[in-house]
């Protein structure tokens, strides 16, 4: 009974989804929590809210749509639209380095490509512009969909690890866990979608054999 129930949570992805939901609203609600603490304007606390969690409104917008017939209809739309913010958010790493240079966010932004990179390989192949433009050309195709997995879990660690030594304050530490835990959970989800594609090419090819 106990490996049914552990085979249910991995395998069905409205569990999944809605757990990711879930830390996505706590992210955002313990990082307003501190601006409010911190007697932010409110102008300053929408930049906050728009600058350090964009990753997880984007994260909110894509996974509601999802539980709903309009999402799923239009998968695979709404995760081209997704991994051009997630290009943005990218970029947006990039210049933090400049703002900040540190460890932390120079492992922030591998982590970023890393995500970004198992998005396109997973989601783009689905649609016309995998075709288009020639992306199955792309050295992509070549990595294992457990070694993206495996990879994001541990950047999303050693990540962790060098955030945890910068955090002064209670607050701080749950956010960077619950950080972790949302990106772990992410690539999760990324990875049960590329099984779910990989195991319907090989019944068709089963079948047409």
């Amino acid at each position: 009974m106990k490996k049914e129930n552990k085979k249910v949570w991995y395998s069905n992805p409205d569990i999944l989804t809605t757990i990711i939901l879930i830390t996505a609203i706590v992210i955002i609600v313990i990082s307003q929590a501190i601006a409010v603490n911190s007697n932010l304007s409110a102008s300053a606390m929408i930049r906050n809210l728009f600058n350090h969690n964009l990753t997880y409104i984007a994260g909110i917008i894509y996974f509601t749509l999802l539980k709903t017939r309009v999402g799923r209809k239009n998968f695979s739309l709404i995760n081209v639209i997704y991994i051009l913010l997630y290009i943005m958010i990218t970029v947006a790493s990039i210049f933090t380095i400049f703002q900040s240079f540190g460890l932390s966010a120079i492992i922030g932004l591998v982590l970023n490509v890393i995500i970004l990179c198992y998005l396109v390989y997973t989601f783009l192949p689905e649609t016309r512009l995998w075709k288009d433009f020639k992306l199955n050309k792309l050295p992509l195709t070549e990595i294992k969909n457990d070694w993206f997995f495996y990879v994001v879990c541990v950047m999303s660690v050693a990540l962790l690890l060098v955030s945890l030594i910068d955090v002064a304050n209670f607050s701080g530490v749950m956010i960077t866990i619950f950080d972790t835990f949302y990106t772990i959970l992410f690539g999760r989800y990324i990875f049960l979608y590329k099984e779910y594609v990989d195991g319907g090419e090989k019944k068709k090819v089963k079948s047409n054999g």
